[in-house]
């Protein structure tokens, strides 16, 4: 990688970071481009080079938490460990990575959904996450049915919209919830619950 390169790369994290701290001060709508480019010492210029519009920032987000998605399920496959254990690992990773900044967290997605809506995209027009996950979730069940470690007669297409439809949903009230408890652990907790019907 050119310095240049690594240049740009620092340039967006930082705007990125300052971002995050604004919006977690401020809220996303009472924060401004002029009071990001003036806390990351920039030109409003660069701000546009590197986000067309405020907006970008939340699919910058999205597309992050996806990289690291595909990072993860890319590590776990390469495993020789048993099918629930990647599934496992997957989702309970995701969630610590979310951990590590609730409220960050909490804003932005909130604020991308509702972008989203407002947006005029079609349902489907934004690569839905949950699509994505769910196809990984589905790849993975079955080579465990082929393995033998999840059950053969199981519908592998409904095991896995329920994995994510339990994960996104668990998301959201752990977003919501105003009580300390650790989203990791009740995520293990569920997928523990899950194998027991569908494990062999």
């Amino acid at each position: 990688m050119s310095l240049r390169e690594k240049k740009k790369i620092e340039t967006k994290n930082r705007i990125f970071e300052v971002s995050g701290r604004l919006v977690k001060e401020k809220g996303f709508e009472n924060t401004t481009v002029d009071e990001i480019t003036t806390e990351a010492g920039i030109a409003k210029g660069t701000f546009f080079n590197y986000f067309p519009t405020k907006e970008a920032l939340l699919l910058y987000f999205v597309e992050q938490k996806d990289e690291l998605i595909y990072n993860l399920i890319e590590n776990e496959t390469k495993r020789s460990i048993p099918t629930k254990e990647k599934i496992k690992n997957l989702l309970v990773r995701l969630a610590e990575s979310y951990e590590k900044d609730k409220e960050l967290t909490k804003l932005l997605i909130f604020e991308y959904r509702r972008y989203i809506g407002y947006s005029g995209l079609k349902p489907g027009e934004d690569k839905s996450r949950s699509h994505r996950l769910n196809k990984i979730l589905h790849d993975l069940l079955e080579v465990g049915v082929e393995k033998r470690e999840v059950k053969s007669h199981i519908e592998v297409k409904k095991a896995a919209e329920i994995l994510t439809a339990v994960y996104f949903h668990s998301l959201i009230v752990w977003l919501k919830s105003e009580s300390c408890f650790s989203f990791s652990m009740d995520i293990s907790g569920k997928i523990d619950l899950l194998f027991e019907g569908i494990g062999d």
